[in-house]
This record gives C-alpha cells, structure tokens and sequence, in this order.
C-alpha cells in the first residue's frame, strides 16, 4: 500500500474528507443510520448494564458515536428499576431479532454471545437528556432501533431549556445600585 492509500476509502482532498467535524451534541429525534462498534457488558458504581456503541455511518452528524445503555439488570437508582429492566430486555430482545438471531442460551449473554452483533446496521433515533442537576451537561441516548432497509436519515432538533433554577437571586439582588433610578422625564427625551 501506498502512502497516499487509506483504507477508508479514496484520498480526495476534498474539504468534507478533510476538515474536522465537531460533534458536540446530536439534536433531539435525530435519525441516523448506524454500524455497533461493540457491544458488551459493562459496570458503573455497581450497576450492572449491557453497553452498545452505535457509530452514525450518514446524515449530518457521520462519524460520531452514541452509546446506548441496556439496563436488563434494572438500575436502583431508577424510580421503577423492574420497568426499567422489563423495557430494557425488550429492547434487546428486539435487536435479536431485528437481525434474525437467538439467544445460544437462557443465561445472561456474555461479551462473546454479544460480539455477532459488531458491524450490524440499524436506523437508530437520538434523544437529548435533560440537563444533568449538578452538571447541566446533556448527553444522547438511543430510543429506537429499525431495520437499515429503507431507514431515512434526519436531523433532529436542539433541546432549548426552559426551565430555570430557583435558587438563583435576580440581577437586582446581586447589583444594587444603591440609590433609586429618578423617573424619566419630557426634558429628558431629546427629540
């Protein structure tokens, strides 16, 4: 191969094979076709969840990634951790059978059960978190997973927050000017 070979296709010198995309955040209900750049068990501050990467393969937002959490073991945490694990292995249940698999066995499925998934497509939809409390960084999470065939790509929205924390006094409050504003009067206005 040569050095001006790669192999992710034709070196174009083309400004959209060149330039550095940001991917800061995808906007709200984004669809997106997506390739599993891997999918296995993970663990964080004891909960026990299955972790996909999706990497968007077209649309605005090509090359970035989103992980999506399968939390079949419930989440303590959650309001409803049974509802939460019911959904959850539903889900992928779902992606089983999107790709016409089956399980090899009735236990929980290993990092090995789980690597026939690496490389599949599926059209996938983004959601925008709410801010986090502590943070107020938001951060994508998949929804939906359809079959590839047929899937449109489209670009969601940005997620405004409209909501604003109570614990903050008003600018009055921090800035006092001390002496009262006097009223404006007609000698006031120039015009």
């Amino acid at each position: 191969m040569s050095f001006w070979e790669s192999e992710l296709g034709a070196v174009t010198g083309n400004p959209a094979d060149a330039f550095a995309k940001s991917f800061t955040q995808i906007p709200d209900g984004t669809m997106a076709s997506a390739k599993i750049e891997s999918f296995m068990n993970a663990e964080y501050n004891g909960n026990k969840y299955l972790s996909i990467d999706w990497v968007l393969i077209d649309g605005d937002f090509k090359g970035a990634k989103v992980n999506q959490k399968l939390k079949v073991w419930g989440d303590q945490r959650d309001k409803d951790p049974a509802k939460t694990k019911h959904r959850a292995l539903n889900m992928l249940k779902l992606i089983y059978q999107l790709y016409k698999l089956s399980p090899k066995h009735s236990g929980a499925p290993t990092d090995q059960d789980l690597s026939v998934f690496v490389g599949k497509v599926a059209g996938i939809q983004i959601r925008e978190t709410e801010p986090d409390k502590q943070t107020g960084r938001q951060y994508n999470w998949v929804s939906e997973i359809h079959p590839a065939e047929g899937f449109k790509s489209e670009t969601g929205v940005k997620l405004e927050v409209t909501h604003t924390r109570s614990d903050l006094s008003t600018a009055f409050d921090r800035n006092p000017r001390g002496e009262a504003i006097p009223p404006i009067t007609e000698q006031d206005i120039p015009f």
